[in-house]
C-alpha cells in the first residue's frame, strides 16, 4: 500500500519526541469558531492530537470526533434534522477548505481525517491504547491493518470489521466492540450513515474516542479515485467528488447553496 507507506515515511513526527510536544500543548485555551451556527475547535492538527490524548488519558466517557466538509456543514446546521449530532460531538474539525474560506481566514488550519488516524496511531504504540477499525470493504480492511501492523509493530489492534453488514453481523461487531472495549474506534461510512450509527450505538462504545473517518481507509489503501492535483492542492476533494459523482445532485445543489452562504457570511464579517 504506497499511500501508507509514504505518509509514514515522509512524517517529520517520526523524528521528534512527540509525546512531549503534545504534552506541551496548552489545550484550556484552545478556542472554537462559530460557522453557520456549529461551533468548529479552531485547532492546527497537533492541537487536535494533543486535546484528543488528552481525552483518551482521561477517559471520562464516549468522546465523538467529527469532520466536516461543505456538505456536512450544510446539513447539520441549526434546525436541520442532523444537527444534533453535531451537538453531542465531543471535537468537530474542519477537513474541507471551503468552510476555511468562508471564515476570512480566521480558521487556523485543516485537519484532516487520515493526518488524525495516523498521529493517533502513533501515540496507541507509544502509550499501549488499543484501536478498533470498523467500515469500508473486507479487503480494505485487512489491507489497511497488514500495514499499520508492519509500520507499527507494536500497536494493538483488537478488532477489526468491514463495514454494509446484515443486522446478525452487525451484532456481532458491535459486540465485539463491547467486550474489547478499545480506547480508539476509527469508523469507515459514508454519510451520514457513518455519524447515524455512532449516534445509534453509543452504548457499546464504552469512554473510547470515536472517529468518523469516511473514505480515509479507501484513500490510504489506494482504492479511493486519486482527485486531481488543482483539488488536492486546494483543499478541494469532496468537490471533486461531486463531480466525479455526478448522480449525487443534491450534493452538488447543497455545494451552490453553500457558496452562496459563503459569500453572504464574508460580506457580513467586513
Amino acid at each position: 500500500m504506497k499511500q501508507l507507506s509514504e505518509i509514514v515515511h515522509n512524517s517529520s513526527k517520526d523524528e521528534r519526541d512527540i509525546l512531549l510536544e503534545y504534552q506541551n500543548i496548552d489545550v484550556s485555551k484552545l478556542e472554537t469558531l462559530d460557522v453557520l451556527g456549529i461551533p468548529i475547535d479552531n485547532v492546527t492538527t497537533d492541537e487536535a492530537i494533543a486535546k484528543l490524548f488528552r481525552v483518551l488519558e482521561k477517559k471520562e466517557g464516549m468522546h465523538h470526533v467529527l469532520f466536516l466538509d461543505p456538505i456536512k456543514l450544510m446539513r447539520m446546521r441549526p434546525k436541520k434534522p442532523l444537527h444534533r449530532i453535531a451537538e453531542k460531538a465531543g471535537t468537530i474539525l474542519v477537513e474541507g477548505a471551503g468552510i476555511g474560506w468562508m471564515t476570512k481566514g480566521r480558521l487556523k488550519e485543516r485537519v484532516t481525517p487520515i493526518a488524525v488516524m495516523m498521529d493517533l496511531i502513533r501515540l496507541a504504540e507509544l502509550k499501549e491504547f488499543t484501536a478498533f477499525i470498523f467500515g469500508a470493504k473486507d479487503e480494505i480492511v485487512e489491507r489497511i491493518y497488514f500495514n499499520l501492523t508492519r509500520h507499527f509493530p507494536k500497536v494493538r489492534i483488537v478488532g477489526r470489521h468491514a463495514g454494509h453488514l446484515d443486522r446478525q453481523r452487525e451484532m456481532r461487531v458491535k459486540e465485539a466492540i463491547r467486550k474489547t472495549g478499545p480506547d480508539i474506534i476509527f469508523l469507515a461510512m459514508d454519510f451520514p450513515e457513518q455519524e447515524i450509527w455512532i449516534e445509534n450505538n453509543t452504548g457499546y462504545f464504552g469512554k473510547a474516542v470515536v472517529i468518523g473517518v469516511g473514505g480515509a481507509l479507501d484513500m490510504l489503501s489506494g482504492a479511493d479515485k486519486k482527485a486531481p492535483e488543482w483539488f488536492k492542492e486546494r483543499g478541494l476533494i469532496w468537490l471533486w467528488r461531486i463531480i466525479a459523482r455526478p448522480y449525487r445532485i443534491r450534493r452538488m445543489w447543497e455545494t451552490f447553496y453553500f457558496i452562496l452562504l459563503g459569500i453572504r457570511e464574508r460580506f457580513r464579517k467586513k
